[in-house]
């Protein structure tokens, strides 16, 4: 007969509860933004940048986030098992929002479609990232790097993931809901289900859950779970290890320092919501690192640092006049020019209206620099190891 993970209980006035109910207020608070959309995705895009890039360099990809950003904008054609690895993370992620939402069962079905995408395409271990056996429960035991802990035995590995199919689609009263999402997390780990890219499928996960959950993803928010665990990487496999024991007090300690990390990474995204704060902090800043590089000159800087300074962050080529552009021909060319460098777009259902473009252009330079001034990017991405 198939058993439950009994989910432990933290005392009503310790700090992990009050995590809980600060996290259930931020999943509950209407979001409203103030930043037009095709603004509001591109930053998604670039925190999704962030997402699969530090979720892969935790399982030990050289790829820098300065190489990265270089590859985004100059598009090279590149047959990398690295680059191949982050662009799985990210078609993994597609996969996520495109089929998840509040109502979803989280079944086999589900996590072996997933870790498909995950490994596609990569050499199987021992020398690469990818699987012998894509989608299926591993049929061999296997160690943890980093790690003391043994996972359970294959013969038992189809028990141990029943339990945990059962544990992530069993309804849980609100005050729980949070914790599960904490205790998935180490649960995914101990059992580790696939021959390879377990850290992988298992931070995709958290991202899996929280939509689940009802944060939003869909209707204006970001989320970036993985930069709870990149920030430190040995604090996480440190309380990763010390939960390993299934003691209920290390349990609810790992699950306050996952509910941490998750808690102080929500209110800091979140902050991008604000189109005051992204105008003033974000793209005016990057802008002018752009000018300074050389790589836009003073006219497309003035050209685009008025845009943003707009209401709706739009410009029509017939307001080129204010920087004496007055033919109908010059402001055709002019316009042509911008799109031509990729630092504008014409927003959705917007005709002849443009916005900034900044992710896949140069300025993507400059806005990854600002988000890192701003404290949005953790040294570890640029780290050489």
């Amino acid at each position: 007969m198939q058993t439950k993970i009994i989910l432990p209980s933290p005392q009503w006035n310790s700090q992990l509860t009050s995590l809980i109910l600060e996290l259930e207020q931020i999943r509950t608070k209407r979001l409203y933004s103030t930043i037009q959309s095709d603004i509001f995705f591109q930053l998604k895009d670039i925190f999704q940048m962030l997402e699969t890039l530090g979720s892969s360099r935790i399982e030990g990809n050289h790829t820098t986030l300065a190489e990265y950003v270089e590859q985004i904008i100059e598009k090279p054609i590149v047959n990398d098992e690295q680059q191949t690895e982050i662009g799985n993370l990210r078609s993994a992620i597609d996969f996520i929002e495109n089929h998840t939402d509040e109502t979803t069962k989280i079944d086999r079905a589900y996590l072996s479609n997933l870790h498909q995408i995950v490994v596609m395409g990569l050499t199987p271990p021992p020398n690469g990232e990818g699987s012998k056996n894509p989608g299926e429960l591993r049929k061999h035991n296997v160690q943890i790097k980093k790690s003391d802990h043994t996972p359970p035995d294959f013969i038992a590995l189809q028990d141990n993931f029943d339990e945990f199919i059962e544990l992530i689609n069993r309804y849980h009263n609100t005050q729980n809901q949070l914790l599960m999402v904490a205790i998935a997390h180490h649960r995914c780990a101990y059992i580790h289900p696939f021959d390879n890219g377990n850290g992988r499928m298992i931070r995709l996960l958290d991202y899996v859950l929280l939509i689940k959950l009802g944060f939003n993803v869909k209707q204006g928010r970001i989320l970036n779970p993985s930069a709870v665990f990149y920030g430190d990487r040995d604090a996480y496999y440190d309380n990763l290890s010390i939960a390993d024991s299934l003691n209920d007090k290390d349990i609810l300690n790992w699950a306050e320092y996952f509910l941490s990390g998750l808690k102080n990474e929500f209110k800091k995204i979140d902050t991008l919501l604000n189109e005051s704060y992204v105008r003033d902090k974000l793209l005016l800043p990057a802008l002018r690192f752009t000018l300074d590089r050389q790589i836009i000159n003073q006219l497309e800087y003035n050209i685009l640092s008025y845009l943003v300074k707009q209401e709706k962050m739009t410009i029509q080529s017939k307001e080129f006049d204010i920087f004496g552009i007055n033919s109908s021909a010059q402001k055709t060319r002019m316009m042509n020019k911008l799109k031509q460098n990729r630092l504008v777009k014409a927003i959705k259902k917007g005709g002849r209206i443009y916005t900034i473009n900044f992710y896949n252009s140069p300025i993507l330079r400059g806005i990854i620099k600002a988000l890192d001034e701003n404290g949005f990017v953790a040294d570890f991405l640029n780290k050489n190891e």
